[in-house]
């Protein structure tokens, strides 16, 4: 991604920053970034254009053709609707609600600053990184859509992936042909009453699932209905599948899955997916790269092993089917020489035949008459509860729920799915074998000649039995709202918004929207008054009345503008209900009476008039952006926070970031912004200190450890900043910011930070670790000061137990001359009488034990490790001697009337250099 940036223009904004920290402001971006990310001394400089804000998805670049303009942006790991479905518990907290929208207020007062609306606000659209930072594309704003460099008419490109008529995988793309605004309601009605076939119908809950094209990790899903033993015959029984059971259950056996449920720490049936991504690229092996395979299947690409037909196929898989065996005849066809074709059943001679018999079965009535049981197990009421326990149907629970996801399994219903009225006779799709585009071109466009309607219901089912079926699933649709979402007051695209449409290729390379006031002068400021920005004290009680008195206040707001602040109003409910605030008819409802949602209720006090304000049916009466970001909804930890993280997600190097924040937290930034605060800015900051590779870094690294230990809680720091030490401390290679991480001033922070215990537990065995396996000679007489600099104060029993036996069980492991010198001096530093109780009790063992085990003939590897270790014993034996008076040396090494050396002496096998080292000790 960095080749495609050019950095100059946000490169002038953090050395304006960095500049601010010395008491100096410079540069009209660095000026403008100030105003936009919250800094009310510059409340009336209005953004200059020359940076983007740090919400807004940077364009990395626009390439031009004939007739349209390619807009390329960075890829966004995730957007709030997964989030929202995947993994709620990842933005589940009230402040972590308010920081996000505030966020997304402050981008749409960047926008609407230029006099630009978004017009397209809805959880899909609101990308976040992988540290749920939020961002807004400009791509999706009706400012570029409207733009016909970017796009033309509605629905001039909704067949791009297929323009061809008789094209042979058009059905393969007929979710693509499905409105952004998917209403599921109209789908399903058309499906019980069979004008819409089974693979539509299917197609349409794949895409409100969030199930994605190109995506192997979270493809479409369709059932398998046949085993391909046979023919498929609606009249027989044979070769059908069960479609009351999961195919996880079918592939794996009851017995097996209750196996799993009553051996498993958590309970559960099944796999987290039904169609893996394993599953989908050996679906589709005969079409993707060997990259692929060899990155989502096996690593050694062996053609042979790839099931070789469909049957077998099907045979080996628990997953799902996919779309594409209903529509695609390329999709048997192999691009890879040594790889067959999938082969067909006997019973069918080309692969268009195969795909018009397949999607026949698929729209054959006994499926038809079955697959709301399929539903209920993907998609339905059988995926939670007492009901998938009974289906066998418990998934894989997540390891850590609060983890970011963009992909799962998403419960559509919450009730038994109705089974289909009328299935779509069968003469409609295939009256004959054709090609598979005249097959193809027939189902997906195909409609009943019998309709069901009120006063004609089909002759096949009695007045009463029809009533039945219709109520079931009239009443099934209520429950339904949540599935067709609205976060826009107007349910067409609003006209054009008042700033100048921008033709294509008719800008320089400087040229921006510019707003109507542009300050030119600096107001006069200095840096306390920057660093009372970052204060924050959130224990101060927000009352009602105090809220009232902000949604008095007037604001204007433009028509255009007031929409997007609808579809806040709108996602800031849903983010607190967990269903959405409005569907079609909720929203048909509150515009001709008035009365507010139901929903609004269950809101927190403070969170409902918020809401209230910004869905007023009166466009006039909702608050504009920067009105709404002064409400007290958003208490001071949130502003300050933001102010602090905002610099960072410039498209900047690094090394800029670490300085940055580094100097703002030394400033005492931090400290300002109160314990909740800095915990919240941690994972943003503190992955520069891992990440850090550079000695010139290492001070700046230290520095904001230092800061974060100082304002973090105890647990806090526990959970941030231990596991980063931890990994810097385990590295193997050497590093000048380990060195000064084993510092004896930092590890006293350390240890008072995180506790004795703590310290013991985690990091003091990472300090002596650093000892042995040929460590790094400034390494390991850092760790060696550490070591002895700590015995005093943890005490005679931990140093012996933690320090010194954990020393003593590392000779012949490689253990450095540090490592030895660590057990002499700690010795010195306790005096004789810990020597001769403590340590010289354990090195006698030690030699001993080398002695006895030397007398026994044992692979050359333990023996090497003898002589080692006895070597290692010596040394330490001869340090201890230099410490301690002559009498107590004569007392405690010939007390046995023999010396330990001349019992290792007396050994028959005894390596050379062990002699050598007797001699020399």
């Amino acid at each position: 991604m960095a080749s495609y940036m050019n950095l100059s223009v946000e490169q002038n904004v953090i050395n304006s920053l960095n500049l601010l920290c010395e008491n100096t402001i410079s540069g009209s971006a660095g000026l403008g970034f100030l105003s936009f990310v919250g800094f009310s001394a510059f409340d009336d400089i209005h953004p200059s254009g020359l940076v983007r804000h740090p919400n807004i998805l940077p364009v990395l670049g626009v390439v031009e053709s004939s007739d349209c303009c390619y807009m390329f942006q960075p890829k966004a790991p995730y957007t709030l609707e997964n989030i929202m479905h995947y993994s709620p518990e990842a933005l589940c907290s009230d402040w972590h609600i308010r920081f996000f929208i505030y966020q997304m207020i402050s981008a749409l007062a960047y926008l609407h600053d230029f006099g630009v609306h978004h017009d397209n606000l809805k959880p899909s659209t609101i990308l976040m990184s992988d540290s749920l930072w939020p961002y807004l594309s400009i791509s999706d704003t009706s400012h570029v859509k409207q733009n016909r460099g970017f796009g033309g008419p509605e629905g001039s490109t909704r067949n791009s992936c297929c323009a061809e008529e008789d094209c042979s995988s058009r059905s393969i793309f007929a979710s693509f042909n499905l409105s952004s605004s998917l209403d599921w309601s109209s789908h399903f009605k058309r499906w019980w009453t069979g004008e819409l076939s089974n693979y539509e119908y299917l197609l349409v809950l794949n895409k409100i699932a969030g199930r994605r094209w190109g995506d192997p990790a979270f493809h479409p899903v369709m059932p398998w209905v046949i085993d391909f033993t046979v023919k498929p015959d609606e009249n027989s029984d044979i070769g059908w599948r069960d479609l009351t059971k999961s195919k996880w259950r079918l592939a794996k056996g009851d017995e097996q899955l209750d196996f799993t449920y009553s051996s498993s720490d958590v309970p559960y049936h099944v796999s987290d997916e039904c169609l893996s991504e394993l599953a989908v690229c050996s679906y589709k092996a005969r079409r993707l790269s060997k990259t692929i395979l060899r990155s989502a299947v096996r690593s050694v690409y062996e053609p042979n092993e790839y099931p070789s037909s469909m049957q077998r196929l099907y045979q080996w898989t628990p997953d799902e089917c996919i779309p594409e065996f209903f529509s695609d005849p390329w999709i048997f066809v192999s691009l890879h020489s040594e790889m067959s074709n999938l082969a067909l059943p006997s019973w069918v001679t080309s692969s268009e035949e195969f795909i018009c018999l397949h999607r026949d079965a698929l729209e054959s009535d006994r499926v038809s008459q079955q697959l709301h049981h399929w539903i209920d197990i993907t998609f339905g009421y059988k995926l939670a509860g007492e009901a998938s326990v009974e289906a066998k149907n418990v998934m894989l629970p997540p390891n850590d729920p609060s983890r970011p996801k963009s992909i799962g399994r998403r419960q559509l219903f919450t009730k038994p799915h109705p089974k289909r009225l009328i299935s779509t006779p069968h003469s409609a799709y295939h009256s004959k074998v054709e090609s598979c585009a005249r097959c193809q071109g027939k189902g997906s466009n195909s409609t009943t000649d019998v309709l069901l309607n009120d006063s004609n219901p089909p002759s096949m089912f009695s007045q009463v039995d029809y009533l039945e079926e219709f109520e079931q699933a009239t009443l099934f649709m209520e429950l339904q709202h949540h599935l067709n979402p609205i976060y826009s007051y107007s349910n067409t695209a609003a006209c054009c918004c008042s700033s100048v449409k921008c033709p294509k290729s008719h800008f320089s390379d400087q040229e921006v929207l510019q707003p109507d006031n542009v300050l030119s002068a600096v107001p006069d400021f200095d840096f306390g008054s920057y660093l009372e920005c970052f204060e924050s004290d959130d224990n101060s009680f927000i009352g009602y009345q105090e809220l009232l008195r902000w949604k008095q206040r007037s604001s204007s707001v433009i028509e255009h503008h007031a929409n997007d602040i609808f579809s806040i109003g709108c996602m800031l409910a849903e983010m607190y209900l967990h269903r959405p605030l409005f569907d079609a008819s909720l929203l048909a409802a509150y515009k001709e009476t008035g009365m507010l949602p139901e929903a609004l209720h269950e809101l927190p006090v403070h969170v409902s008039l918020l809401v209230e304000s910004c869905i007023q049916r009166q466009w006039k009466r909702r608050p504009c952006s920067k009105h709404l970001l002064e409400s007290p909804y958003f208490p001071p930890s949130v502003r300050s926070a933001y102010m602090f993280l905002a610099p960072l997600q410039l498209l900047c190097t690094s090394g800029d970031r670490l300085k940055y924040v580094t100097k703002l937290a030394s400033e005492g930034a931090l400290k300002a912004m109160g314990e909740f605060a800095a915990e919240v800015c941690a994972p943003y900051c503190l992955p520069f200190v891992s990440s850090s590779r550079s000695d010139v870094d290492t001070e700046s690294c230290l520095r904001l450890l230092k800061e974060f230990l100082k304002c973090l809680s105890v647990q806090a720091a526990k959970k941030l900043i231990l596991p980063i030490i931890q990994k810097i401390l385990q590295a193997s290679e050497y590093s000048h910011l380990k060195v000064s991480l084993l510092q004896d001033s930092f590890v006293r922070e350390l240890w008072k930070k995180l506790g004795k215990r703590t310290y013991i537990e985690k990091v003091h065995p990472l300090v002596i670790a650093n000892l042995h396996n040929s460590p790094n000679k400034i390494t390991a007489s850092s760790a060696s000061i550490v070591l002895i600099g700590s015995s005093e104060e943890l005490g005679i029993p931990i140093t012996v137990h933690q320090t010194l036996l954990p020393l003593i069980h590392t000779f012949g492991k490689g253990l450095c001359a540090d490592g030895i010198e660590t057990l002499v001096r700690i010795g010195g530093l306790l005096g004789e009488s810990f020597i001769v109780k403590q340590i010289l009790p354990l090195l006698r063992n030690v030699i001993l034990f080398c002695i006895d085990s030397s007398k026994v003939i044992k692979p050359e590897p333990q023996q090497s490790w003898n002589s080692f270790a006895l070597i290692d014993g010596l040394s330490a034996l001869e340090g201890l001697v230099s410490v301690l008076p002559v009498k107590a040396v004569l007392r405690e090494l010939f007390q046995d009337q023999v010396c330990l050396h001349i019992k290792i002496l007396m050994l028959i096998h005894l390596d050379l250099h062990v002699i050598q080292a007797i001699t020399l000790h």
